[in-house]
């Protein structure tokens, strides 16, 4: 025999129970996924972005950063160059190339370090040599400490002025770890 009141706790058991589910899953089911942005300045490579006949010409911009979840912090953005320009050229003398880079880094105050990989178009302003812009999307690959299993993407936009060297970079997106 069975006793009502204990039928009465049993389903009270079996709607909290429910509850409970409902309101764990959605925590686990959806990622934390958040605003990324990183600002910096620093020095850039010359070699490449002006030595267009090396056969893998890179262009370097690398310096100090401050951003979302890194505090002060460095970067580093090596792409190698495709050395075949656009045809005709971008209007007024400036000329483009595709370019991509690999495990290029941001290392946020404490060490830890964001990996990503980038592609997008590095353009001379005007002729070879002149200042450079690149434009481009990168794909966050992981990194090291709290950033070990980090992933998100978005923007990096990035300027050289090769007779200084003085560089300008900012990176927006997403990220979650």
């Amino acid at each position: 025999m069975t006793s009502p009141l204990l039928k009465k706790m049993f389903a009270r058991l079996v709607v909290i129970g429910a509850g409970l589910a409902f309101v764990i899953a959605p925590a686990t089911a959806s990622p934390l996924v958040l605003d990324w942005q990183v600002i910096g300045t620093g020095t850039g490579g010359t070699n490449g972005c002006t030595a267009l006949n090396l056969p893998s010409p890179t262009c370097t911009f690398s310096g100090s950063a401050i951003g979302t979840h890194i505090g002060s912090g460095t970067y580093s953005v090596t792409v190698t160059i495709n050395p075949t320009p656009f045809p005709n050229g971008v209007g007024s003398g400036g000329v483009c190339f595709f370019a991509s880079g690999f495990a290029q880094t941001v290392t946020a105050a404490n060490t830890d370090t964001i990996a990503f990989n980038t592609l997008g178009l590095l353009c001379n302003e005007g002729s070879l040599g002149s200042p450079v812009q690149y434009n481009g999307t990168y794909r966050i690959t992981g990194g090291s400490g709290r950033f070990s299993s980090a992933v998100g993407g978005g923007s990096l936009t990035a300027t050289l002025d090769l007779s200084v060297p003085l560089s300008f970079i900012k990176i927006d997106g997403t990220i979650n770890f």
